[in-house]
């Protein structure tokens, strides 16, 4: 781009670049429609457009009155919108306070109340099952052997153990993602698979070699479901000469 391109350009190829590229689901969205947004104002009022895409690209510090100001022009409720941004804020200093070396103790009694309280029959069983183990289950579990869960290397980190229900709809409030103070396993698992296949639709589209691959095991498949249809057609046995239809 040179210094004589539109604002409304500039911050169109930002947004659409976002979208494009970026892993989180709702940010690509979040982007995207955007883009649509102002390209819709674009077309009634370029002017505006133009301005607005300036004020973008070089914002002033956004206030809770810029935007509580324009909620209610906009007719929205904002009643519960403090709370949430308390219940969020709260997650983000616990995720940042929170210290490397969690005291199993404290712990144990964390996951032993989000257990109770969201999965009671869960709790109630694994409570039989530990008061059924032997006497003998801490040397059982925790000497030092090679079939010792102690002894085994840990060849990755794995994610702590969420106790509370996620929710698939809601990356913000999810009381597993809260829990784990990170992205639950549901939701890790969710972005691990769009960062798969963003990876591969990336080597579809840039690697030449990948996409010949592609293109010769389409026309393999192609291939052999002609040949099965060509198969299935000629195995069809010939009408019995007995039947009403065949002495017609």
């Amino acid at each position: 781009m040179t210094d004589s391109t539109p604002q409304l350009t500039r911050l169109r190829t930002r947004m659409l670049s976002t979208a494009y590229t970026n892993a989180d689901i709702w940010t690509r969205d979040s982007a995207y429609l955007t883009d649509q947004a102002v390209a819709a104002l674009a077309r009634r009022d370029p002017g505006a457009a133009e301005t607005l895409a300036k004020s973008l690209l070089a914002p002033e510090f956004l206030n809770d009155t810029r935007i509580l100001g324009a909620a209610v022009e906009a007719g929205i409720d904002t009643t519960g919108w403090e709370e949430r941004r308390e219940k969020i804020r709260a997650y983000a200093r616990e995720a940042y306070e929170l210290s490397p070396k969690t005291d199993p103790a404290d712990e144990a009694g964390r996951i032993w109340a989000s257990l109770y309280d969201h999965y009671p029959q869960i709790a109630a069983a694994l409570a039989d099952f530990l008061r059924a183990m032997p006497d003998t289950w801490r040397e059982d579990l925790f000497t030092t052997s090679p079939h010792s869960p102690g002894a085994t290397p840990q060849t990755r980190e794995l994610p702590g153990p969420e106790t509370a229900p996620y929710d698939p709809l809601d990356w913000e409030d999810c009381p597993a993602c809260a829990e784990a103070q990170d992205s639950c396993r549901y939701h890790r698992g969710i972005y691990e698979g769009m960062e798969y296949q963003r990876d591969l639709i990336t080597t579809a589209l840039t690697d030449h070699t990948a996409m010949d691959q592609l293109q010769h095991r389409h026309a393999e498949l192609d291939a052999q479901r002609a040949r099965q249809a060509t198969s299935a057609a000629t195995s069809t046995p010939p009408p019995d000469p007995t039947t009403p239809a065949a002495t017609a």
